[in-house]
């Protein structure tokens, strides 16, 4: 996703709040939010806006930690040995609470049994894109151009084993195209290897497509939520043009590490519940792309659980490995 300006003088982001400590089970300090990821990108965007409301609902000090590493593994490892005493709790996204464990070997963990889910974040939507040079401008176009060039059909995604490259592993499925896979590092070197021509396809966050699409660098064919992208309205959805199957809304969650007391998992939740629920927390997170969620630690669970049976047979279908 697009990198925001946010200047971090370090990996830990610190939030305070001064004032009476109010009635709360968690830690009097120290309270930290683990991302598995570096700053300056629209996760850590999400992280800090979350710490900053905590923070005045606890009247806490919250920190953001950023600690990357292994495609998210460092930060995921280090929330399951992390003290189950209120003071951790970590932002995890969906590629690493349910997909990492299916696509690579080194991601030896179940997060349905060995993390306590806390609450739903965000979810955003995937878009798919063509180059200018294909002069594909809509889905029909696609479909047309994928049956007079079988073996060329080529999108990238940021990544083996990321989300792009699953939903494209998906897309292949349901469509019956051969779509071949090209990784790319990141979402601005995807940009540009599609403005630039030298992609015709590829699969990534809407909201990262949408001002290339605006400014006639791509065009976005296609998105995967359920309904309209706020960032790009008037692109149809999978679903509007009639694959149900294709609908896939990726997300952000957060997880306390395994045997945290169930007060504590209420306290987090009731403070991550809070922050979303506020206007302005809620008005910069849509305004970035994002969905708004929210709820209980268990609904999270089940959003797991389903995503789990979803994605198992994709993944066990198609091959698909990060460390191949």
């Amino acid at each position: 996703m697009k990198r925001r300006q946010v200047l971090v003088a370090s990996s830990a982001s610190l939030v305070l709040w001064p004032g009476a400590l109010r009635a709360t089970p968690l830690p009097d300090t120290g309270l930290r939010i683990i991302f598995g990821y570096p700053p300056g990108g629209a996760g850590d965007f999400i992280a800090r806006l979350v710490a900053e409301h905590a923070a005045r609902t606890l009247a806490r000090n919250v920190i953001v930690v950023n600690q990357p590493g292994a495609t998210g593994l460092v930060a995921i490892d280090n929330l399951r040995r992390a003290a189950p005493d209120g003071a951790t709790i970590a932002m995890v996204p969906m590629t690493g609470a349910v997909l990492m464990p299916m696509v690579n070997s080194r991601a030896r963990f179940d997060f349905m049994t060995d993390v306590d889910p806390v609450i739903h974040g965000v979810s955003y939507s995937l878009g798919f894109a063509a180059a200018i040079n294909t002069g594909v401008k809509t889905w029909p176009d696609f479909l047309a151009w994928a049956r007079a060039n079988p073996t060329k059909v080529m999108y990238g995604g940021s990544g083996l084993g990321s989300i792009s490259h699953l939903f494209g592993a998906m897309m292949k499925q349901v469509l019956g195209i051969d779509l071949q896979y090209v990784p790319y590092r990141g979402g601005a070197d995807l940009n540009n290897a599609v403005m630039g021509g030298h992609l015709p396809f590829a699969i990534g966050v809407t909201s990262d497509f949408a001002e290339p699409h605006k400014s006639g660098r791509m065009q976005v064919l296609a998105v995967s939520s359920a309904q309209p992208d706020v960032s790009l309205p008037d692109v149809k959805t999978f679903v509007a043009l009639g694959y149900q199957d294709l609908q896939c809304e990726p997300w952000f969650g957060f997880f306390a590490p395994p045997g945290t007391p169930a007060a504590l998992l209420a306290a987090w939740n009731g403070a991550i519940n809070t922050a979303l629920a506020d206007p302005t927390v809620r008005e910069r997170m849509t305004r970035a792309g994002f969905v708004v969620g929210g709820g209980s630690g268990e609904a999270l669970r089940q959003r797991m659980a389903a995503d789990k049976a979803r994605w198992q047979p994709v993944v066990t279908t198609s091959g698909v490995k990060m460390d191949e």
